[in-house]
This record gives C-alpha cells, sequence and structure tokens, in this order.
C-alpha cells in the first residue's frame, strides 16, 4: 500500500545534472530515433528459430531453481512478441539503488509498449570487486570471496562467504527473504546467478518481468555464426573503431576500449580470459592456443559454444539475436558504449533497438529537504561535495551582513593601492617594500577570515555535523545518491522496498511527451 507522505516530481531526465554531452546529445535527438524494430524477414527467422529455444532455456533456468515460471513468457510465447531489455551487474544484496530504476523503468516501458520486460543478468562478467559490495546506511559491506583473484564469472561463483557480508547488512535493513532465499541456495550448491535469480524473482515476481541468463549452452550456439567471425576479418571490431572515430570527430568520448577480438574464453571452472590474435595469426586465451587442429572457425566455435562469451561491445549484439527488442534501458556509461554499435549492428543485418535512458531518481525526506534548503541546494546546484554544503552554510551565518567580508576586501584593496601610490610617489624604490606589505596586509586578512570560518564551524558543530551527514545522502564525493546508496536502506523511511518500488512503477508521467527519459525526485510531504 502507497504511503501517501511521499509524492513524487517527475521531470525530462536533462535536468539531472552530470550528463555527458553524449548522453544529451542523445536525448535531444529522440524524436529522430523512433523504434527500429526487427525487419519482417529477421523478425520471422527469430520467431521459428530461436524463439522456441529460448523459452524453453527461460522455464529450464526457473524451473530448475522450483520458482514459479514468470508472468511475463505467457506474452513472450504469444505471435508477434516485443521484448524490452536491461542488464546489470550481479552486485551484492543489488548494489547501488540504480539496478532497481533500470528495472522499474524496464517494467514501465513494456507496459506502455505491450512488450515484455527481460532483465539480463551479467553473469559472464569476471571483475569480482565490481559486484562484492554494498551499502548500508553508513558503513559499507564487503563480500569476501576466496575465488575473487581467479577472474571467474561471477555468476558461476559459489557462495562461499555471501551469509557473512548479508548478516552484516541486515543490521541496517529488514532482508530476511533475501536471507532465506540465500539459505535455499546454500542448501542447493546453487550459483551466485541462481541465488541473484532467486532475489529478483523475490523483489520483481509479482511483475511481468522475466530474468535470462545467457550463459547457456543452448543460446550460445545460436551465435556461433557472429562468434566465428570474430576470428576473421568479418568481426566488430572495424565497424565500432569506425563509429567511435566519428563520434570523436562530433566531439564525444568513445567510452568503451576496442578489442580486436571481441570474445573471452571461459571454460568450466576456469578464469575468464582475453582471446588475442598473435602475430603469426594464431589465437590464444592466455597460454591456451585455440582451435590448433585449423578446423573451420564456426565448426570450431558450435563445439566450444559454451566456453566462449562476448566481450562489452559485442554482448549486445548477442543479446539482439536473442531477443526481439524493442528498446534496450541503459544507464548514461552503457548509453555511451552502445553509440559505438550502430555501424556493427548494421553490417550484421541487425537493427539497433532505440536506446532509452534509464529513470534516474533522488530520495529526500523531510530532514533532507529541511537541511538543502537550510544550504541553498537543489538539483540545479548540481552534486556538490561535503565541503561545499558545509561552507555555503558558514556563508550564510557569518558575522554581520554577508557582504561586509567583501567590504572589508574591497576597502583592503583601495588601501593597498593607495599605500604604493603614495610610497612611489615620493621615492620609486619604495614601491617594492609597499608592495610587501600590502602582501602582509592581505595574508593578514586571509588568515583573520580562515580563523572567522573555523570558529563558526567549532561553535556550531552539531549543525555541521548535520550538514554533512545530509551532504552524504545525496552525494558522495560528487558521485550522485543513487550510485552508492541502496534502494533497501533509501525505502526504509517509505515504508519498505516495495513502497518505493511500486511508487516508481506507477508513476505517471503524462505531463511528459510518451518514450522521452525522465528522472524523480521522491519527496515526502511537510
Amino acid at each position: 500500500m502507497q504511503d501517501n507522505t511521499w509524492s513524487l516530481r517527475t521531470f525530462e531526465a536533462r535536468e539531472y545534472p552530470g550528463l555527458s554531452p553524449l548522453v544529451l546529445g542523445h536525448l535531444d535527438n529522440l524524436d529522430s530515433s523512433k523504434s527500429e524494430m526487427k525487419t519482417d524477414n529477421n523478425y520471422a527467422k527469430w520467431e521459428s528459430n530461436i524463439k522456441p529455444t529460448l523459452c524453453e532455456v527461460i522455464i529450464e533456468e526457473y524451473q530448475e531453481l522450483g520458482l514459479p515460471i514468470p508472468f511475463g513468457l505467457k506474452k513472450l510465447q504469444a505471435e508477434g512478441s516485443r521484448t524490452i531489455t536491461t542488464g546489470h551487474q550481479l552486485q551484492i544484496a543489488g548494489g547501488p539503488a540504480f539496478l532497481h530504476y533500470k528495472t522499474i523503468t524496464t517494467i514501465r516501458q513494456a507496459r506502455e509498449n505491450g512488450a515484455v520486460p527481460v532483465f539480463w543478468l551479467a553473469s559472464e562478467d569476471h571483475d569480482f570487486k565490481e559486484v562484492s559490495w554494498v551499502n548500508g546506511e553508513a558503513e559499507k559491506f564487503v563480500w569476501s570471496s576466496p575465488l575473487d583473484k581467479d577472474r571467474l564469472p561471477v555468476g558461476r561463483l559459489s557462495l562461499e562467504g555471501v551469509r557473512e557480508v548479508l548478516e552484516a547488512w541486515m543490521k541496517d535493513v529488514k532482508g530476511e527473504e533475501m536471507m532465506s532465499a540465500l539459505s535455499i541456495s546454500i542448501e542447493n550448491n546453487e550459483s551466485y546467478a541462481q541465488l541473484f535469480r532467486r532475489w529478483m524473482h523475490l523483489w520483481y515476481g509479482d511483475t511481468d518481468l522475466i530474468v535470462l541468463d545467457a550463459d547457456n549452452p543452448k543460446l550460445k550456439v545460436i551465435a556461433t555464426s557472429l562468434f566465428a567471425e570474430e576470428f576473421t576479418e568479418s568481426g566488430v571490431s572495424k565497424a565500432v573503431l569506425k563509429r567511435s572515430e566519428e563520434l570523436v570527430d562530433s566531439g564525444y568520448n568513445a567510452a568503451a576500449h576496442v578489442r580486436d577480438v571481441n570474445l573471452f574464453y571461459m571454460p568450466r571452472g576456469e578464469g575468464r580470459i582475453g582471446i588475442v590474435k598473435e602475430v603469426g595469426g594464431e589465437f590464444k586465451a592466455g597460454e591456451r592456443v585455440l582451435n590448433e587442429g585449423g578446423e573451420d572457425w564456426e565448426v570450431w566455435c558450435e563445439r566450444n559454444a559454451e566456453n566462449l562469451s562476448p566481450g562489452v561491445l559485442l554482448r549486445p549484439l548477442y543479446q539482439e539475436l536473442l531477443l526481439p527488442n524493442l528498446k534496450v534501458v541503459l544507464g548514461p556509461g552503457e548509453l555511451s558504449y552502445w553509440k559505438q554499435l550502430s555501424i556493427a549492428f548494421s553490417e550484421k543485418g541487425l537493427k539497433m533497438p532505440t536506446l532509452h535512458l534509464r529513470d534516474h531518481v533522488l530520495v529526500m525526506d523531510s530532514h533532507l529537504q529541511s537541511v538543502a534548503n537550510e544550504v541553498g541546494w537543489s538539483l540545479k546546484s548540481g552534486w556538490w561535495n561535503e565541503d561545499e554544503w558545509v561552507n555555503s552554510w558558514v556563508d550564510s551565518n557569518l558575522p554581520s551582513p554577508p557582504n561586509d567580508f567583501d567590504k572589508i576586501s574591497t576597502t583592503l584593496e583601495e588601501l593597498k593601492y593607495q599605500m604604493t601610490s603614495s610610497a612611489s610617489s615620493i621615492d620609486p624604490t619604495l614601491k617594492s617594500a609597499a608592495l610587501a606589505s600590502s602582501a602582509g596586509m592581505e595574508k593578514v586578512w586571509s588568515g583573520l577570515r580562515k580563523k572567522i570560518r573555523k570558529a563558526i564551524k567549532r561553535l556550531n558543530q552539531d549543525e555541521i555535523n548535520k550538514i554533512s551527514k545530509a551532504a552524504s545522502r545525496v552525494s558522495s564525493n560528487r558521485v550522485p545518491q543513487d550510485r552508492y546508496a541502496n534502494f533497501h536502506v533509501l525505502s526504509k523511511s517509505l515504508g519498505g522496498f516495495k513502497v518505493l518500488r511500486n511508487l516508481l512503477l506507477n508513476s505517471k508521467t503524462s505531463q511528459i511527451k510518451q518514450g522521452v527519459s525522465v528522472m524523480h525526485i521522491v519527496e515526502e510531504n511537510s
């Protein structure tokens, strides 16, 4: 049940501070980027050749864990079905809130477009440090795994060490259901990707969302030709480099590094190792030479599909082979590297889906709003650091009218000028002595100002602590709230996870043009 003491203010996403020129340029051109569906011919091939396998895999992945089949599967199985997809790293306990903002955006966009929402598990990523932490109210909790240095795909990790970090984190939030899911996963000797599916089902199982783990042999085989082309002159690197140069020429940054071979090799039980082409023409993953027998690359890739993993610039094409996407919901960084792929999509005979920037959200309880008003901060101010919040309050609490310090500084400048002029008029050689005296006066005045500011802070330590704490809840070293604060922690003051989730899921954006990316300020009503 929604808590009526909270409400949303919704704006176009461009008003969110800190978006890159490339993302802002994308938002400016949304009108010209209509949803690009697969051509009828491609869609017919997907419907007959890929859809049955995809649905079979989805059923198997849920049944393997004893979870109910998601509501969205029937819609996906229906003739003419389309999807809207997002993906995310499997960060412990969900990590920062923007995982949920991406998911919620995807579900809402799917409702508005008559499509099926899909969450793509980034189970093949091997950067353990990126997924190993979650913030509580004031403390960072880190998952320590004995496998963290093995470069294993995170989805294939065992659950050793997860219980310890979750128990510590639960001191700040109510996570009993998450702990119950973990206990089942540990009892069944499940992988981390399987645990994360349980969590996603716990959070979104009452919606149409389908969770897909594409680290699956049946799905990898579908991409045999796409993978094989990475070993010939037909890989995506040249197309991506060409598009990247176009972006740079237009004044933008090309976000993702382009590899000659955009594939990794990751046999079961081993690390995920980038494939490189040696000077002599052979392909290696670490010290292992691939396809030593010299068989046709398509044949070799089909036999080894399970051991191949697309890199960051090939994964979107793999995704589009499997899913009939109308849109993909992306964060700003992801949108930047998808922008590098338009030529590659065209060369592979695939249509790019519409790139939709995820919702951006800022949660402000009444206390946080009060402190923000006190220091003069608003979203238009940008992401201040803690010192800027404190200094703004100090500026407004200086003795006498605020402009007195400015008047003193102006008077001092006039005095310095008069001293230098008078001394120079008597004897030009005194000018340097006058300038030195002026500098000394400026130094004394500057030092006094610092002492006054320090005194104000010292005499108002409780107020300063309050402001510092509030500042850290809005942004941390200019990193916005949604990139470090956990959704469960943010939702506590609203009444729990589902309250904030439903408030965002059911948000009405009628005042915003359909299809336009949005940002919300979630506010406690005074």
